[in-house]
């Protein structure tokens, strides 16, 4: 991408805008460091913006306020929830809302760098599909049977169906990375995927989130809910009973040649 993309950090804290300032000063962003929920909503107002990083625990507008409202105005601009009250059931909340990734308090520079390399790889992404009427490509191609899942990314894997939808799942390789899982973190039926966006995340009893990217845009047409219950299946048979979505891919002809399948 020829342009530099703008990044937008809310937080009430001088001393975390001056980190984040100071980590990612170097990188090609431009940065609007912003202390209050307020400020930032105005900005977004006048300014087209790419990413969001937004502190939490906020006054007046928290973080999850402010993202809602964020999103409402700004749709597609990926937004990183940064906060030092890391749980599962405030990570589970952003990701509900459409956070794209969570970060906790203290991060280091190469966690948060790798964070938001991610967003902006997703944003590039997103812009390089984006046709001379702003629409997104449709394809008509039905995906063709496969017998075997596709190895895509690190860890990840898809099986096209006869029906044209995919299986997409994870790999051992990425479950003996993460060791014992504790919570599992799946997208709900008709919601609408990225490629790159965050669709799988689990998180393992030390509290650390680790996240898999959906390779496909699309709609999800099912999802393996007994992984919720039984972590176990991942395991055991993550290309049978261990399968994460079902997916009605959107631009399958044009994204599988950028993966090169």
């Amino acid at each position: 991408m020829g342009r530099k993309l703008s990044i937008l950090v809310v937080d009430d804290e001088q001393v975390v805008l001056d980190s984040i300032n100071r980590h990612l000063r170097t990188e090609n962003y431009v940065l609007h460091l912003i202390s209050s929920a307020p400020e930032g909503l105005e900005l977004l107002e006048i300014e087209p913006i790419d990413i969001i990083l937004t502190d939490l625990m906020m006054p007046e507008i928290d973080g999850l306020e402010f993202m809602k409202i964020a999103k409402a105005k700004q749709p597609h601009t990926p937004i990183i929830m940064v906060t030092g009250y890391a749980t599962i059931d405030t990570a589970l909340q952003a990701t509900q809302l459409g956070a794209f990734d969570y970060i906790a308090k203290p991060f280091t520079k190469a966690e948060l760098i790798s964070v938001v390399h991610r967003a902006a790889n997703l944003v590039e992404t997103f812009e390089s599909q984006i046709d001379d009427n702003g629409e997104l490509p449709q394809s008509d191609v039905s995906p063709s049977p496969a017998s075997a899942p596709k190895h895509v990314g690190e860890h990840g894997w898809l099986m096209l169906e006869e029906s044209g939808n995919v299986i997409m799942g994870v790999e051992k390789s990425f479950l003996e990375k993460v060791g014992k899982i504790q919570n599992i973190f799946l997208p709900s039926p008709g919601d609408e995927l990225r490629q790159g966006s965050v669709y799988f995340r689990v998180f393992t009893a030390d509290m650390q989130s680790h996240t898999v990217l959906s390779p496909l845009s699309g709609t999800v047409v099912d999802v393996n809910s007994k992984l919720v219950n039984d972590a176990r299946l991942l395991y055991e048979d993550p290309f049978k009973e261990g399968w994460l979505v079902r997916l009605k891919p959107s631009k399958f002809e044009f994204e599988i040649s950028e993966l090169g399948l």
